[in-house]
């Protein structure tokens, strides 16, 4: 692990110095924005990002309610090792103003401490930990409907359209050392301690939105993308927004390889199920993003 968190900051630094000589001569875009290739060709960009949120909120497994309240320190010092902890990408493939993406984010945790009992609901108390998987899979296409310069910022910008869905599934169980009710209905007791198991949780929602992409400067550029779904279809309601800046580090094999700076917020309210059997995840994940794009 420690050889290759070496090799990955080797690479970044000498990127960053050769950055400069390169990005005068490079017409490309950025995260997200793969640009419009004159010659109808497609071109594809592949991003690797870590996102560290804070989660606010509140969810209710098998009927018992709790408060989410959880910061980047607790989430990266709960982070599951026992398998994959995280993965995160995003890929987009575009030819002229058509764009098709998809965006993948896993990430599993173990005895996260971030789940406190809800003073109004309350039937769990005493050292209670959680476990959580929560997997989202984004699909959808995009359409450019202006192009030109920006009356605000420098440089040029495009405007797309877009229309998707988005899969999530979670997994959740909640356990603490006793029960303040006598009600322990739907609940299992295992080692001296009772469990609120969701199991598996999945649900689709439709999303539609916007893409602003402004180019700044030679290899520079500023992105916002916002969208909201849900309609009841799969979550009563659901919304995003994210804003990244990105520059041209340098060129490796003849590809260019963007870094990327930037915030991303995406919230979700849904809910399942009834009695002791009731689901609901109503919370919203915030926070900074920093990856890498490469263009091919």
């Amino acid at each position: 692990m420690k050889h290759r968190l070496k090799a990955a900051v080797l690479i970044i630094a000498s990127c960053t110095v050769v950055g400069s000589a390169v990005s005068a001569g490079s017409a490309e875009l950025s995260h997200g924005s793969s640009p419009t290739t004159e010659d109808g060709n497609w071109s594809v960009i592949f991003t690797t990002y870590g996102w560290i949120p804070w989660l606010s909120g509140n969810t209710v497994i098998k009927g018992r309610s709790f408060d989410v309240s959880v910061d980047p320190s607790d989430l990266l010092g709960h982070l599951d090792w026992s398998t994959l902890p995280a993965w995160m990408s995003y890929a987009e493939a575009r030819r002229g103003p058509v764009g098709l993406f998809n965006d993948i984010v896993y990430a599993s945790f173990s005895g996260s401490k971030g789940f406190a009992k809800d003073g109004e609901h309350a039937t769990f108390s005493g050292n209670i930990s959680a476990d959580y998987t929560q997997v989202t899979v984004e699909a959808g296409g995009a359409y450019e409907i202006w192009q030109g310069r920006n009356p605000v910022l420098m440089g040029t910008s495009a405007f797309d359209v877009l229309a998707g869905a988005r899969y999530w599934h979670q997994d959740s169980v909640v356990s603490a050392d006793s029960v303040t009710t006598l009600n322990v209905a739907g609940l299992e007791f295992e080692n001296g301690r009772w469990f609120a198991k969701s199991g598996s949780v999945n649900w689709v929602d439709p999303f539609v939105g916007a893409r602003l992409r402004n180019k700044i400067g030679p290899g520079e550029e500023l992105d916002v993308r916002a969208d909201f779904g849900g309609f009841g279809v799969g979550s009563d309601f659901s919304w995003q927004v994210l804003a990244t800046y990105n520059w041209q580090m340098c060129i490796l094999d003849g590809h260019v390889l963007d870094g990327y700076v930037g915030y991303r917020a995406l919230s979700v309210d849904y809910s399942q199920g009834s009695g002791t059997s009731r689901y609901e995840y109503n919370v919203l994940q915030q926070g900074p993003v920093v990856g890498t794009t490469l263009h091919f």
